[in-house]
């Protein structure tokens, strides 16, 4: 839309707090899966040292055995065997299951504990709380230098429990389970801080915006003040001048123009005081249906000029606010002026009212079919000499904004689902609805 546009710098938390958002998450990203990754890795490590610290242990007490069953004539004898092992599991018993030996075929010879007698297996295993771990027994030789065959494939049985090294695998998994706190901390502290940052960039931006709209409203009130009694005599000499000419006179039509644009730029000075020197609101009670009936009537024949349905739903019931009438008003007027202008010949500007009964909240809607937002940012709109009409100054939204702001309600923008724009106001209605009251005619 043709319009006039004062640019300015607006700090927008959409630009500034993309790059600061995504440095964080990307660093906290990498931190978290540089933890996660050595965390995992020194889980295994762990693991695996677990299963290193029992074979070392297994393969200890095997060489311990072997080494007193030296000789031919002593390894070839299952009753020494049987001794040895009986011997040695006394003196091992804190840590050792059982202790067996086992031909090739998996037969124990001899053993001490309860050695398991399932078919052969691994030669390291574990079953359950026992570390099993064989050693194949070293070949004993004849007094001849000749290999025995008779003990070819026996092998040293030593089960272990596993608790002796519980500890390896307990510190394995609290490393794991504090590394994973600690990613789990990491990432909520990051998410805290993205708040953090974000809340602090919008507050930025609106001690921007504000600085910025109290400037204009000091240049604002500084122009409207001046222009305002010039231009008021200028009109009324204009007028007057009108008035002692006849009408045929062929510069009416030229003091005609004078005396519109005087009052346009009436209406400007208003806006601007408006937008510089926002009023209190007065709040009162009313009852908002006759309020949209003298809307209605007022805007009536401007809608019927311009070949444009007004169309307003008919109220069940008619709705009691205490908020500020002549503010909701003036809001009113200049949502239903800009759908006015929005709407082409034989458009239709809808008006309907939606209530909450049990949150206390009243929403007007204001649908037009014009163009719509036109894939403009609908916040820009608000913004101060921004317009998309041919006429205005561009502060009607921005004050109608401010205005619902102060009654702690919310006006928005937006596409409409069955073409062009939506205007959203909601509002608390301050009371309950009025019992048993009647429908505005509209």
């Amino acid at each position: 839309m043709v319009g006039t546009e004062l640019e300015k710098p607006v700090i927008s938390r959409k630009t500034i707090g993309l790059i600061p958002n995504r440095v964080i998450v990307i660093s906290v990203g990498v931190v978290c899966l540089g933890l996660m990754g050595s965390a995992i890795f020194s889980f295994m490590t762990l693991l695996r040292l677990h299963d290193l610290y029992l074979s070392n242990r297994g393969a200890e007490i095997a060489r311990s055995v072997e080494s007193q069953a030296r000789g031919g004539s002593r390894r070839r004898n299952p009753e020494f065997w049987q001794s040895l092992m009986e011997e040695k599991y006394a003196a091992n018993g804190d840590v050792v299951a059982y202790l067996a030996l086992v031909d090739r075929s998996g037969q124990i010879l001899a053993s001490a504990g309860n050695p398991p007698t399932e078919p052969d297996g691994e030669d390291a295993s574990e079953d359950g709380d026992v570390y099993r771990f064989e050693q194949v027994v070293g070949r004993a030789r004849s007094d001849r230098g000749e290999e025995n065959a008779l003990i070819a494939g026996w092998r040293i049985r030593v089960g272990l429990f596993s608790s002796d090294a519980e500890f390896i695998r307990r510190q394995a998994w609290i490393l794991l389970a504090v590394t994973g706190s600690a990613v789990v901390v990491l990432v909520v502290i990051s998410l805290y801080l993205i708040r953090i940052l974000n809340r602090f960039l919008e507050l930025k931006m609106h001690e921007s915006a504000e600085a910025h709209l109290k400037s204009l409203g000091i240049m604002a009130a500084s122009l409207a003040h001046e222009i305002r009694n010039p231009l008021g005599s200028m009109k009324g000499l204009t007028q007057l001048a009108q008035e002692e000419l006849p009408r045929e006179h062929e510069t009416q039509s030229h003091l005609s123009t004078v005396v519109s644009e005087a009052e346009r730029l009436e209406r400007l000075v208003s806006d601007l005081l408006d937008f510089a020197r926002p009023k209190e609101p007065q709040i009162s009670e009313f009852n908002l249906g006759n309020l949209l009936a003298d809307i209605h009537a007022m805007l009536r024949p401007r809608f019927a000029a311009s070949d444009v349905a007004f169309q307003c739903d008919d109220f069940g019931s008619s709705i009691a606010m205490k908020s500020d009438a002549a503010g909701i008003r003036q809001v009113l007027l200049n949502v239903l002026m800009n759908a006015l202008d929005a709407a082409p010949a034989g458009g239709i500007v809808t008006l309907r009212i939606l209530q909450d009964e049990c949150a206390g909240i009243i929403t007007i809607q204001v649908d037009d079919t014009g163009l719509g937002l036109g894939g403009r940012d609908a916040e820009d709109l608000f913004e101060p000499f921004v317009t998309t009409g041919t006429r205005g100054t561009g502060l009607g939204l921005t004050i109608s904004r401010k205005i619902i702001e102060s009654l702690k309600g919310t006006l928005t923008l937006t596409d409409n689902p069955q073409g062009g724009m939506r205007c959203a106001i909601q509002l608390p209605t301050g009371r309950e609805e009025i019992p048993g009251g009647s429908s505005p005619m509209l």
